[in-house]
C-alpha cells in the first residue's frame, strides 16, 4: 500500500500503521544514518513513530511523507544527544575547554572553587546556547559537544559541509556574545583571538 496521496494523514492507529509500513525501510536507513548504532538506531525509529503518529494531524502533505517523518526523526535524534550530553557531563567537559577561552588561565586549576565555577560556567553557556537559532544550536551541539567533524554533522543535519562550517563560524561567535552579555565582568577581551 502506497503512502496516502492526501494532505492529511489517515486517521487511525491501523490506518496510520499502513501509510508508513512501506516507507520504514528509508525511515531505518534514516535513522542508521544518524546514529551509526543498530540498537540506537531502533530506539530513534520507535520514538519517532510514536512522535509521527502522536502529531499526525499537523501533516499536511508540503513535503513527501519519508521526508516529514525524516524531520521528527533528526529533532528527536538531536534533542536525545543534547540530553545526554547533560547527563554525561559532556557539557561539562566542553564549557571547561578552550572552545571558548573565555575564562582566565588561573581558572583551569582544579581546585574546588574552579570546580564550581566550571559548574557555573557550564551552566550559564548551556541557557547561552538555548537562546541561538536552532539551525546554529544544532550545529555547535553537534561539533562542539559531540566533538563531531563537519562532514558527520552535514549528514546527520542533511545540509552541505560549507553550511555547517558557516553556521559553526556563526553560532560559535553569537554564543561567544551572548556569553559574554552575560558576564561582561568575566569576559577577557578577545579582539587577537578565533571564534
Amino acid at each position: 500500500m502506497a503512502p496516502p496521496d492526501s494532505t492529511t494523514l489517515p486517521g487511525g492507529r491501523a490506518q496510520f500503521e499502513a501509510a508508513v509500513r512501506p516507507v520504514l525501510p528509508r525511515l531505518y536507513r534514516f535513522c542508521l544514518a544518524l546514529t551509526a548504532d543498530h540498537d540506537r538506531a531502533d530506539d530513534l525509529l520507535q520514538n519517532t513513530l510514536v512522535k509521527a503518529y502522536a502529531h499526525a494531524a499537523s501533516f499536511e502533505g508540503r513535503s513527501d511523507l519519508v521526508v516529514w517523518i525524516s524531520g521528527i526523526a533528526r529533532h528527536e535524534y538531536l534533542e536525545t544527544r543534547r540530553t545526554e550530553a547533560r547527563r554525561s557531563g559532556l557539557f561539562d567537559r566542553f564549557a571547561g575547554g578552550e572552545a571558548f577561552m573565555l575564562r582566565s588561565r588561573a581558572d583551569e586549576r582544579k581546585t574546588p572553587e574552579a570546580l564550581v565555577n566550571q559548574k557555573e560556567h557550564a551552566s550559564l553557556l548551556l541557557a547561552c546556547l538555548e537562546t541561538l537559532p536552532e539551525a546554529l544550536r544544532d550545529v555547535i551541539m553537534l561539533c562542539d559537544i559531540e566533538g563531531v567533524g563537519y562532514e558527520r554533522a552535514a549528514a546527520v543535519l542533511g545540509i552541505p559541509k560549507g553550511t555547517v562550517k558557516s553556521r559553526h563560524a556563526r553560532g560559535r561567535a553569537r554564543l561567544r556574545l551572548a556569553y559574554e552579555r552575560q558576564t561582561p565582568h568575566k569576559a577577557q577581551p578577545h579582539s587577537h583571538r578565533t571564534a
